[in-house]
């Protein structure tokens, strides 16, 4: 195991053993958390996803502590391939502006290999409203020959957030990606947000997102342009209704591939989250998603609906 590796893994075991001094504040509770997903696409590419585990120190959706076991199944044609991962996960976030930490890291096995994946934030809020997140992520390349090769990336990047007046907000991000079989990315995204009408949470945004690749050959195992950039155009809505917080988008524009013209590019998402009687809250989520920007194919679309539930032992 790499140096890498033995401190992804120590960070997320840390992750599960730690929780904040705010939360001793509030009642800790045990509990079960469990969850799916299926996500398809146009090229017949299915992954199947499952996970359990236990939340030891609970006291809120924004704050705990836990360990989690996953397994994915990838189905192509004759392709198959089965994923296990370990992960521990820690969040300790004001509900209000999300700012704290929030954790979710540990090591899969694939293909022999053991690859770092998750996903870890600090989010930090100045008095004028700034806020600044430090992100580092990594995961595993989801295609056939990727999983055949075992290879992953991680992703490293920061971000600001600034509120201009009270219906206006400004994000811009940079990141660096790397991967595992020597490729790399530099990314850059920024959004505009317009809260048009308050009262139904619903905004208005521009979203732009490109990146450029370092190494072109990577020998077919991933969508690898040189240069990609994607224009969208999204109405949003964030919403509380009969204690459901219920959020979704829909999203239209353009992108632009290295040596391809440009072409439609289009996003649905849909999110709810509510407690079920005294006990336990649960959380859906599907979208869709017509882009180039995982396949060479300009009419490919990706699919995929999940369900989490967290259950309160005691």
């Amino acid at each position: 195991m790499n140096r890498r590796l033995l401190l992804s893994t120590f960070f997320a075991a840390s992750a599960c053993l730690t929780i904040g001094v705010s939360a001793a504040e509030e009642k800790l509770s045990l509990a079960m958390d469990a969850g799916t997903s299926l996500s398809t696409d146009t090229d017949g590419f299915q992954a199947f996803r499952g996970r359990v585990g236990g939340l030891f120190t609970y006291a809120n959706p924004w704050r705990f502590s836990g360990v989690n076991v996953q397994s994915t199944k990838y189905t192509k044609g004759e392709f198959s391939k089965d994923v296990t991962a370990v992960l521990g996960k820690y969040r300790d976030q004001r509900r209000d502006n999300l700012a704290g930490v929030d954790i979710e890291a540990g090591v899969a096995q694939v293909s022999g290999h053991l690859r770092p994946v998750g996903d870890a934030t600090l989010r930090m809020v100045t008095s004028i409203g700034t806020a600044v997140d430090l992100n580092v992520s990594a995961d595993l390349v989801e295609t056939p020959k990727a999983l055949d090769r075992g290879i992953g990336y991680t992703f490293l990047a920061t971000g600001v957030e600034q509120p201009f007046g009270e219906r206006s907000t400004i994000t811009a991000l940079a990141g660096w990606q790397r991967f595992n079989d020597g490729n790399a990315r530099v990314h850059l995204r920024a959004r505009y947000i317009w809260l048009a009408v308050p009262e139904a949470g619903i905004t208005l945004q521009l979203r732009h997102r490109q990146y450029a690749t370092r190494q072109l050959d990577v020998g077919g195992a991933y969508f690898n342009p040189e240069h990609y950039q994607q224009t969208l155009a999204v109405a949003a809505i964030r919403k509380r209704h009969a204690g459901w917080v219920l959020s979704g988008a829909l999203g239209a524009g353009q992108e632009r591939v290295t040596g391809i013209s440009s072409h439609p590019s289009y996003l649905a998402e849909l999110r709810g989250e509510s407690p079920v009687g005294k006990d336990m809250r649960l959380v859906f989520h599907a979208a869709y998603y017509r882009s180039s920007g995982y396949t060479d194919s300009p009419d490919y679309a990706y699919r995929m609906v999940g369900l989490n539930l967290v259950f309160l032992m005691q």
